[in-house]
């Protein structure tokens, strides 16, 4: 049994997240984790799991953090996991440069698994698409559009950039040095080598659709793909807990999940 313990639990994949592991047979939530203001804390979620305001709240060592909140608390909580040695899957998206490096430090005391999307068909298609740069070379012209709800707040998302950086390391590029953030008309333009153009529509509600185009000279093909329910999400992190657990310390990705699938035939 995998026991864990689950930190933004009343958000939206919060939720989904506490559904999702109450359908398996491996994984058992023994605490929940909201902000300090929170309006349900201190109260019971379900038989047992009462709502705590930070990690240092829960005793018990035995078990996984499933962290899923703001990059402030995900970065107290690391402070508490690695000092209690216990594993976290991160899911939360938003970080500076010095917290991702915060983030990476840690990684060498306790395993870590960290993606902006644990979506298995997402982390697919970004293989696809890493595969198709490869084939390609510098000879396509490529462009990222990713669609989300007019309230989503980070522009780019975080899977929009991690799709960025996942073609630029095909081509053995730096994904700073190549990306370029839509086209400002009021400027002139000339497309650099190598250039990733990366585009961000806020409008209705938009789940999460993300695009790749493959723009050659005679032809263009393009890679799409569909987030329909979030629900997703959390049966992917169903399969990173399960990878993570009993591993050495270390920075894993969902690519590491996949091949972790792949060799136990999941």
């Amino acid at each position: 049994m995998i026991n864990t313990v689950v930190s933004g639990a009343c958000g939206n994949m919060g939720k989904k997240i506490l559904a999702q592991f109450a359908l398996e047979t491996d994984v058992h939530v023994i605490a929940a984790i909201e902000r300090k203001d929170h309006q349900n804390i201190g109260e019971e979620l379900q038989l047992g799991l009462v709502l705590s305001p930070d990690l240092s709240f829960v005793k018990h060592n035995d078990c996984m953090v499933v962290e899923f909140s703001n990059p402030q608390a995900t970065i107290e909580h690391l402070e508490i996991a690695v000092e209690r040695k216990l594993p976290m899957v991160i899911g939360t998206t938003g970080f500076t440069k010095e917290q991702s490096e915060f983030v990476a430090s840690c990684a060498k005391h306790i395993p870590i698994l960290k993606s902006h999307n644990y979506g298995l068909g997402m982390n697919v298609f970004m293989e696809v698409v890493q595969s198709a740069t490869r084939l390609l070379g510098g000879a396509y012209d490529i462009e990222i559009i990713e669609s989300h709800a007019a309230n989503k707040p980070d522009i780019p998302s975080g899977t929009g950039m991690t799709i960025a950086k996942a073609i630029a390391e095909a081509r053995g590029d730096v994904v700073d040095e190549v990306i370029q953030y839509g086209r400002d008309s009021t400027k002139s333009y000339q497309r650099r080598n190598h250039e990733i153009g990366i585009h961000s529509l806020r409008s209705g509600s938009y789940r999460s659709v993300h695009t790749v185009i493959f723009a050659g000279s005679g032809e263009r093909m393009e890679f799409t793909h569909h987030e329909e329910d979030s629900s997703i999400i959390a049966k992917g992190v169903v399969y990173g807990v399960r990878f993570l657990q009993g591993q050495k310390p270390g920075l894993y990705s969902m690519k590491d999940v996949l091949a972790f699938m792949q060799e136990s035939h999941l």
